[in-house]
């Protein structure tokens, strides 16, 4: 049986909740699964947590955050006296930080995730801590390329790194909500939570200047967070009210319905590394990538992983770039649809979730060796 320790999971939205989901489902088909969750919302934690089958069983742990990790701890002690755990997957080291010296003790196999902004430490003291923790694990899995350097960057000693991309989920197959209102063009979405590193300003402030080539082009914002009042009164003060959506939080009918009636999907990140925040990948371009929609996103962090510059989309080295991108790609139909259906084949090929749980399936065999 394999254990999945996370702090972050369904039904909360986020990226890494959504990675820890999928991958666990994923592995379910092969071993059987517990994950040690969080008890964030009992109502619909208890809805979601009824969705799944025996393989994959959740159990969740509630109290304030100090208690949580320490009851996890007791939860996975009783777990290991009746011998049946073969390995144990943390979503990140926080899950870790309690747990990995008595997993050790018993010689059980861990491997820990590595996203990007956990890593980008200033505090002497949990720098230690991190780094301490990382040390001990038996492998390290990063997201991207760009997260293994984060690792490096910090002086982990750790040899045991390997990076394997997210996947992501495919909504095609999907029955689709409608979504009202969706009637631009061309139409241009973010997807993402509304935060400032995500650069939804910036492609305001292009709307802006775009519309007098495009007088219907209109710009959806599907998420929400701490950026939203601000990016309402950016929207207005540009006088582009007409032009912009925001969706809030989707679900995935919607999500598929979105994609549909989606020409260009767009997120040029900032480097927000001073304030802790940057993007380790970016699992929302591929989403729209099986939908045969190209990205623009922005050489920082990851994101250049997850597109790949004049083949499945644009990368700007600078936000001063995106206006002239964002008119050159919408005003070249054939390049759009090019670069689209390159992005999806890449998507299909590579990024699946069958393709990802192979991958840590044969790390999982690999420790066993």
């Amino acid at each position: 049986m394999i254990i999945i320790l996370t702090q972050c999971f369904p039904p909360t939205i986020g990226g890494i909740e959504n990675l820890v989901e999928n991958l666990s489902i994923e592995l379910s088909k092969t071993y059987k699964v517990l994950v040690l969750a969080d008890h964030q919302d009992k109502k619909n934690d208890n809805y979601y947590d009824s969705k799944h089958d025996t393989n994959l069983v959740i159990k969740r742990i509630s109290g304030i955050k100090f208690f949580r990790k320490r009851k996890k701890l007791t939860e996975l002690k009783k777990l290991i006296s009746s011998n049946k755990i073969s390995h144990v997957i943390g979503d990140s080291w926080k899950s870790f930080e309690l747990t990995i010296d008595t997993l050790n003790s018993q010689s059980i196999p861990s491997i820990c995730l590595a996203h990007g902004n956990e890593l980008i430490i200033k505090k002497p003291s949990k720098k230690i801590r991190v780094v301490s923790v990382l040390n001990k694990v038996k492998h390290i899995v990063t997201n991207s390329n760009f997260t293994v350097s984060l690792i490096k960057d910090i002086g982990i000693a750790n040899k045991n790194v390997t990076s394997i991309y997210p996947g992501a989920k495919n909504t095609s197959h999907l029955n689709q909500e409608i979504i009202q209102g969706i009637d631009g063009q061309p139409v241009i979405t973010t997807l993402a939570r509304l935060e400032k590193r995500k650069g939804h300003a910036y492609i305001l402030s292009a709307i802006s200047k775009l519309r007098n080539k495009f007088p219907n082009i209109l710009y959806i914002i599907a998420g929400s967070g701490v950026e939203f009042e601000n990016l309402k009164k950016i929207t207005s003060e540009l006088d582009i009210v007409k032009n912009v959506i925001f969706l809030g939080d989707i679900n995935e009918n919607q999500k598929k319905y979105l994609f549909k009636n989606t020409n260009l999907m767009v997120m040029p990140t900032l480097d927000e590394s001073k304030k802790h925040s940057i993007e380790g990948f970016g699992i929302a371009y591929l989403e729209a990538a099986y939908y045969g929609i190209p990205s623009i996103a922005s050489n920082v962090g990851g994101t250049p992983e997850a597109v790949i510059h004049n083949e499945t989309g644009i990368i700007i080295s600078d936000m001063s770039e995106l206006y002239n991108s964002l008119k050159e790609l919408l005003s070249n139909k054939s390049k759009l649809n090019e670069l689209g259906q390159k992005a999806k084949l890449r998507a299909e090929n590579d990024f699946t979730w069958v393709a990802i749980g192979n991958k840590y399936l044969q790390l999982i065999k690999n420790l066993d060796n």
